[in-house]
């Protein structure tokens, strides 16, 4: 495990005592984002429901919005696949986690081999989209999440060569943004 992501577990197991909350998460919500290449050698995918030739981000917040775990993979990996690796790590860190929700771009033998192999429950929640932006109740967290990760400039497009460096930017914004929680500056990330 890298030193971020420790940093950002502790951050977090702080930032819920802080709250009033047990320290450890029991549900958390799963989603990921594509992020365009700004080098022209660097590890990237193209995404092809998108349309976006760089990096995925996949990530796992809980309740709040904070990030549990983070990985960075080429764009045309599937989200079903690159979920898989990412609850792996999550089981480790937390293995208090039962319950996951996720999108329709996580349904089909994902949820079965999440249910079988780590014991967590898999919600796939929907958007009742008609004409006009709603929320996807109880996943609306992750995208919060993503949005105050796209106020990092350094994360609006990928500058790194590999996937393990973008991942580790990743992993300091979000150390950056617990680490306001944890202090209360309201300053607008």
């Amino acid at each position: 495990m890298d030193t971020f992501a420790e940093l950002e577990d502790s951050l977090v197991e702080a930032v819920r005592l802080r709250r009033g909350e047990s320290p450890q998460p029991t549900i958390g919500a799963i989603d990921s984002e594509s992020s365009r290449s700004g080098l022209p050698r660097s590890q990237k995918g193209i995404d092809g429901n998108k349309k976006v030739k760089g990096v995925k981000r996949n990530i796992i917040t809980d309740k709040d919005g904070d990030i549990l775990e983070a990985s960075t993979t080429p764009a045309n990996i599937h989200d079903s696949k690159s979920a898989y690796a990412l609850l792996a790590m999550l089981v480790v860190a937390f293995p208090w986690i039962k319950r996951i929700y996720a999108d329709r771009g996580y349904h089909g033998n994902f949820i079965e081999m999440a249910k079988h192999d780590f014991e967590i429950d898999v919600e796939i929640t929907h958007s009742n989209y008609s004409g006009q932006f709603v929320p996807a109740k109880k996943r609306w967290v992750v995208e919060r999440t993503f949005a105050w990760l796209e106020n990092f400039r350094r994360l609006c497009r990928n500058y790194e060569e590999t996937t393990e460096s973008a991942n580790e930017m990743l992993m300091v914004a979000a150390v950056v943004i617990t680490l306001r929680k944890l202090t209360s500056v309201n300053n607008r990330f």
